[in-house]
Formats: C-alpha cells, sequence, structure tokens
C-alpha cells in the first residue's frame, strides 16, 4: 500500500533537493530519477526556470512523500512506481526529482516538484482538488501495480471526500466543459485516430497515452487531465477510437448495453491499382479498363479482427524504430549525449510554440476570411513541426528511461548476487562450525 504526505517548500529548496538525493539512502544515486531535469543539476535548473519567468518568491517547490510497505515492493519498482506518478500529474509541464529511500523499514520515496513550469512559467498550486488528484491517482496506480490500498474507515472517508471534491469540480468548471466540448468536437470531425490528435493539437492540446489511458494538457490547466477519470467510459482509448471508426455502432452498443466488439481491419484481395501512373498512362488505363471487363476489378473485401493487444505491439515497435534511428542517425553513445540532443530539441521547439500562440492570438482577432485562410495554413505548418520536434523530445526520453533502467538493474543484480554470496559463505561457515562441534 501506498501513502503520499504533501509538504510546501517556502524557503531552501537546495536542502531539501540534497536531502532526497542523499547517496546513503538511495543506493548510491543509483535510485534517484529526474523528469524534465538532470538529477546532478536539478536545483540550477529548477532556479535557472523561476529566473527565466520572474517568478523567484513565494512558494519554491513541493516535497511529495510517497511511502509503501517494505515487504511490497522492491526499491527498482518503488522508483518506478514513483516516476509513473510524476509523469502522469506534472511530466509535461514542471521539473520532477524522484528520490527512492531504502534506509528504513518501509521503502518510500521523496519527489521534489519545482513550483514554476518550464514551459509558460505558470506556477502549481496546491489546492484542495490537486491534492484530491494526487491521491486518487497514487491509489490508481497502485491497483495497476497490483498492490494493496489502505483499508480503513478513515482512509474510506478520505477518499470518498478526495472523489467528491474532482467530481464536484468536474461538474462545476466551465473549463472542463469547455474541453469536454473541444473533444467532442474532434472526434465528431476525425475520421481516424490520427486527424483526432491533430485536430487537438491545432486547439492547443497534447495528447499523451500511458497504458491504455489517455491524459490531455490543455491551455485550462497546469496538469494533465486523465479523461476517462474526468468524464467517464466514453473517453477511454479504446472508446475514442471506436467513436472515430465505427460511430454508429458505438452509440447502438451504448444504446443497448453492450461490450465494445475488437476492431476490424478492411483486407482488399487481388490486384492493386496504382493511382499514379492512373492519371499518366493512357496505356495503364487501358489494362485497368481489361482487369473490370475480366471480372478481375474490383478487388474482393474481407474484414479481419484485430485486438487491442496488435495495436500496443505495432506501437512498440514503432517506438523501437523511431529510437534505432535516433541512435544511428546522431551517434548516440551514452546517456549525455542523449540528453544533450533531447536538450536541443526543448529549445528548438520553445520558439516555434511562442511564434504559434502569436499567430493565434492574431487569428482570433483578425475578420478578413483571405487573411484567416493564410494564418490557419501557417498555425497547420508551425503545428506539424512542433509535433515532429515533441516526438523526437518523446523518443530521446525513452531512450534516457531504458539507459537509467539497464544500469540500476545492473547494479542491482550485482548487489543481489554479493548479498547471497555473502549469506552462502556465511552458512557454509556455520555449518562448518556445526560440524566441529559434532566431532569434539
Amino acid at each position: 500500500m501506498a501513502i503520499t504526505k504533501y509538504k510546501v517548500i517556502k524557503k531552501n529548496l537546495e536542502a531539501v533537493i540534497n536531502y532526497a538525493m542523499n547517496g546513503e539512502k538511495t543506493e548510491n544515486g543509483i535510485l534517484v530519477s529526474a523528469i524534465n531535469c538532470l538529477p546532478q543539476t536539478a536545483y540550477s535548473q529548477m532556479m535557472l526556470t523561476k529566473k527565466a519567468f520572474h517568478k523567484e518568491d513565494g512558494r519554491l517547490g513541493y516535497h511529495i512523500i510517497q511511502s509503501f510497505n517494505g515487504n511490497e515492493i522492491s526499491p527498482d519498482k518503488c522508483n518506478k512506481i514513483g516516476m509513473e506518478l510524476a509523469e502522469e500529474l506534472w511530466g509535461d509541464k514542471y521539473q520532477v526529482i524522484v528520490c527512492t529511500h531504502t534506509n528504513k523499514q518501509n521503502i518510500h520515496n521523496h519527489i521534489v516538484l519545482n513550483s514554476v513550469s518550464f514551459v509558460d512559467g505558470s506556477k502549481y498550486h496546491n489546492s484542495n482538488v490537486e491534492i484530491a488528484l494526487l491521491r486518487e491517482t497514487n491509489d490508481d496506480i497502485c491497483r495497476k501495480h497490483g498492490l494493496s490500498i489502505i483499508k480503513s474507515t478513515k482512509a474510506t472517508i478520505v477518499s470518498d471526500i478526495s472523489k467528491s471534491r474532482i467530481a464536484n469540480y468536474n461538474r462545476n468548471s466551465g473549463k472542463m466543459e469547455l474541453i469536454k466540448a473541444d473533444i467532442d468536437e474532434a472526434i465528431k470531425e476525425a475520421t481516424k485516430y490520427q486527424e483526432f490528435i491533430d485536430i487537438l493539437a491545432f486547439k492547443g492540446y497534447y495528447i499523451k497515452k500511458s497504458n491504455g489511458s489517455i491524459s490531455v494538457s490543455t491551455p485550462y490547466y497546469n496538469r494533465n487531465i486523465r479523461l476517462a477519470r474526468v468524464f467517464g467510459e466514453d473517453y477511454t482509448f479504446e472508446n475514442i477510437k471506436t467513436r472515430i471508426y465505427h460511430s454508429e455502432l458505438y452509440d447502438y452498443m451504448k444504446a443497448n448495453k453492450l461490450q465494445p466488439k475488437v476492431y476490424k481491419v478492411r483486407i482488399y484481395d487481388g490486384i492493386k491499382i496504382d493511382q499514379e501512373k492512373l492519371k499518366t498512362s493512357s496505356f495503364y488505363r487501358l489494362y485497368v479498363h481489361y482487369l473490370y471487363l475480366l471480372g478481375k476489378l474490383p478487388p474482393k473485401i474481407h474484414y479481419e479482427e484485430r485486438t487491442k493487444e496488435y495495436y500496443q505491439e505495432i506501437d512498440k515497435f514503432n517506438k523501437l524504430a523511431d529510437e534505432m534511428s535516433l541512435i544511428c542517425t546522431y551517434n548516440l553513445n551514452s546517456k549525455e549525449d542523449t540528453q544533450n540532443l533531447r536538450i536541443k530539441y526543448i529549445e528548438e521547439v520553445a520558439p516555434l510554440k511562442a511564434e504559434r500562440e502569436k499567430i493565434r492570438y492574431i487569428y482570433k482577432k483578425t475578420t478578413n476570411e483571405a487573411d484567416r485562410s493564410f494564418l490557419e495554413y501557417k498555425l497547420n505548418n508551425l503545428t506539424k513541426d512542433i509535433d515532429k520536434i515533441n516526438s523526437k523530445i518523446q523518443t530521446c526520453k525513452r531512450i534516457i528511461a531504458t539507459t537509467e533502467k539497464g544500469k540500476k538493474e545492473a547494479v542491482l543484480i550485482k548487489n543481489r548476487v554479493a548479498e547471497n554470496q555473502l549469506n552462502n559463505e556465511l552458512e557454509d561457515s556455520k555449518n562448518k562450525d556445526k560440524d566441529i562441534k559434532r566431532n569434539r
């Protein structure tokens, strides 16, 4: 089970970071991870963000303690879950470090969050709703990993209050209504899932899919929003795709309370037509004409089922291909090389985002249709460029995470092997002492 505690850092952010990163408590820094910054320079990077946006006063950051039952989880998994929590809530806009301490009986994470966003300078505030979201997200992640949840009268009351606060906020917030309207409009207009993402990107949203759940960063909030948690089952990844590809079927299933089916892909059997040749070659058009006369065209169509796992495997393969392409193109030999490349991409995308915001502002004020069309064209091109760079940033993050995971696992395995060897030697020594006593 995981317990979370929330502390506001009003002074001496560096001291809190140094305490969290203490090598004696984090297996010499092996169990220290970071999001949107480097562990070694986390404090400097956080302060640079504050200076860049002239927000060096007030609340400097937040210190979240995530505690687990020591017998329930390994240190490596504890750190992974802490990273998952931080990535879910603050990964798109804030700098965070996650440090796993093993010096006590209960393994626990110290999560330090910068109060100022490195993206737009917005300041994070720990309202009752944000604290409720932290608790609910923490419980959801624990359930997903098969960890127990605290069950007591007090815990049930706290959970009910958290859910009530989130529900009331979602129900009464005008911003949430705007977000839901944007999502519904994008689903209605899109003919495929990528188009759905592009439409939302044009509106200023960034979509993030993780373990079957869709989260979005929006122009209205400083945190990510998990769609299914806020708006219900109609907004899960599977149901959004079904609403895009099979809207009538989804409406029928919902009306009759039927379970969603697996996806079906249309397969064309027979000869494929080269559309370019059809436009340019009169001989090829004659060839196609005779294919129709002979009954070889039009092609026969059949449908094949595709499961969620099928798409997940394709997604894994595509991500792996992107990682290999980036490593080979830039000859990345170390984690530092990858981090430098990621910082370069972040620096490249920042002015593009600023330019897009300016054009959006002009677009809203412009009434001339010709000017609006030209501005829309520029916005579309900028969004495509930003999406390409963001994709490369995410690829860099995956490469870094894989590298860190490999190093941590290697060190942990080495330590465990050494520990087992020492235990075996001690056991052998005890057995020898027993044999000597018996012989006497």
